[in-house]
């Protein structure tokens, strides 16, 4: 084991690599976000206001014991705010899904996005949402009921 270490630092160590840990983002920096790109609505055309639209990402990922979210918000004018999370609880598919797509509208709302269009590659969810499926669970009708609220 020590051997192929020895062979990848070799290797990779002409590459410059470094490795620098994720800072937190403090309070103010969404405050400054908001601040510097506000815009005012006015009347406008539905054309206009779907140009207005935000993009939100959102992606859940789990394992056996972990579980996490990944959230890539763009605004109209294509600035991008990244967020990954992590779960400190056991989660299934759905439920890492629905925990993306909750964190991703709290991002949203606090921006002051008024017109989103979310992307999320979970079917089943996105139909739950839409009103395509029904939940079968309690936890999940929770979930669901959570989303719809904050749209």
């Amino acid at each position: 084991m020590s051997g192929r270490f020895v062979a990848w630092t070799n290797e990779l160590s002409q590459f410059f690599i470094e490795y620098k840990p994720r800072t937190s983002i403090k309070a103010q920096v969404p405050s400054d976000f908001v601040a510097e790109y506000q815009y005012t609505s006015k009347q406008s055309t539905p054309d206009e206001d779907h140009s207005r639209a935000w993009l939100l990402f959102v992606d859940g990922s789990s394992t056996v014991n972990l579980g996490g979210a990944g959230i890539i918000l763009i605004s109209p004018e294509g600035f991008k705010v990244q967020q990954a999370l992590k779960f400190k609880f056991q989660v299934t598919i759905k439920v890492e899904e629905y925990e993306a797509l909750i964190a991703g509208l709290k991002l949203a709302i606090e921006l002051e996005a008024k017109i989103i269009n979310i992307i999320g590659d979970s079917q089943p969810v996105a139909k739950q949402v839409n009103g395509e499926f029904k939940t079968h669970n309690d936890k999940m009708a929770l979930y669901l009921a959570r989303v719809q609220e904050m749209l």
